[in-house]
């Protein structure tokens, strides 16, 4: 018979306060230490979240030693999914950073949520939540033993005046010392080998990849210097550079054109142009929007990629993957409300999903529409996880990119 092992537990409790806030106190969070690092930690905090929404709950409130040798794992959970740093009033009878304790809150409704500052003992600032991605980056690369108890001081909640800003997934500028970048790409041709298995990555895993722009608008620009600016998900403003462009002869013979284009001096990506519509200039500067994907750059009996590919291969490492909320809820809610899809009555494609939420006729406005989708993420700690049935997730990578 099978035999079922607990992988971790949560203790919660709730109850209602005296000015009748209904809470849930997370008494207790642990994971087994044969089932840790596989992502059962994030899973436990999205079901905690779940569980006092239901409840009807105001908030929920945690609270981690800081000198557990484990607290980032303990933590990190909770900043993803945007916790709140947080310190109480000095006679609440609390302990907090002074006696060693770190706290965190989470209010479901915004009209209660602040922004709080957190100073660490060797000076640096952050405001919590808007800058939990930082903190995370922080305590990961911090020497310390105990990295929570670099953490020296919370403002105090009750004083925190700037409301909270809406978070998104971005690109990160670190200080040059740091050598870091970040980019946010569709996972594309990297989940699938030609004997369509496909391929498993986990956080943590380094890779070389071959990015891909789907470029869905452009003008020329005035500008003579490149920039990124995330959107949501794998779709960016930026200003390029047209570098280089090549033929190619397809398998069945088709030539295309396929255009090098910098966004940034570490970031050079491929533009197919099958229809060769596009009519880029070399060495000319444009502005627009478009996604970024990964391309394939493997060589096999079906293909041969240019030479070019592999002058413009990254490496990184895998930092995080997230679910594309937009084209899951397309596909689950809004699909059937479309009489007829881009390519065809039956099936439905990305732009169909972008369309829906006015991506390509407003992108102020296409913004708009989306900005609940920059909260609460749905993050997976590998590409190997369970779906919904009759949807297959469009998964996007975090990547760190490592200079080479």
């Amino acid at each position: 018979s099978a035999m079922k092992v607990t992988g971790g537990i949560n203790w919660l409790v709730m109850g209602v306060l005296k000015n009748k806030e209904k809470y849930c106190a997370v008494l207790d969070m642990e994971v087994r230490p044969l089932f840790r690092k596989c992502g059962l930690a994030n899973l436990m905090k999205h079901t905690e979240l779940e569980l006092a929404k239901r409840e009807k709950c105001d908030f929920i409130h945690t609270w981690h030693w800081a000198g557990n040798p484990n607290f980032n794992a303990a933590i990190v959970p909770g900043l993803k999914r945007g916790f709140t740093l947080y310190h109480g009033q000095p006679n609440d009878g609390e302990l907090y950073e002074d006696r060693d304790h770190v706290h965190l809150r989470y209010y479901f409704d915004r009209t209660k949520k602040r922004c709080v500052r957190a100073k660490t003992n060797d000076g640096k600032v952050f405001m919590s939540p808007v800058d939990n991605h930082a903190i995370i980056d922080y305590l990961e690369a911090c020497p310390n033993q105990y990295p929570g108890r670099m953490i020296h001081r919370v403002e105090e909640y009750s004083k925190a005046k700037a409301k909270i800003k809406k978070i998104r997934n971005r690109v990160e500028n670190f200080k040059e010392d740091s050598g870091r970048q970040r980019i946010f790409i569709a996972e594309g041709a990297a989940g699938f080998e030609y004997t369509r298995h496909r391929n498993t990555y986990r956080v943590g895993d380094t890779l070389s990849f071959y990015p891909v722009l789907q470029l869905d608008h452009f003008k020329k620009s005035s500008l003579n210097e490149p920039y990124l600016k995330h959107v949501i998900y794998n779709i960016y403003e930026f200003c390029f550079k047209v570098d280089t462009l090549h033929h190619i002869e397809d398998a069945d013979g088709t030539i295309r054109n396929d255009y090098i284009m910098e966004l940034l001096p570490y970031l050079k990506v491929c533009l197919h142009d099958w229809k060769k519509q596009s009519k880029f200039i070399v060495d000319q500067w444009y502005e627009g929007y478009g996604r970024l994907t990964i391309g394939d750059h493997r060589k096999s009996i079906y293909s041969t990629p240019p030479s070019f590919v592999q002058d413009i291969l990254i490496k990184g490492k895998l930092i995080g993957i997230s679910d594309d909320l937009i084209q899951r809820d397309f596909a689950m809610k809004y699909s059937h409300e479309v009489e007829n899809y881009r390519y065809g009555k039956d099936v439905y494609c990305d732009e169909d999903a972008l369309e829906w939420f006015g991506y390509y006729k407003d992108l102020k406005k296409f913004k708009t529409n989306i900005s609940s989708y920059t909260m609460n993420p749905v993050e997976y700690e590998s590409t190997d996880t369970t779906v919904p049935v009759g949807y297959s997730p469009i998964l996007i990578f975090g990547i760190e990119i490592i200079k080479q």
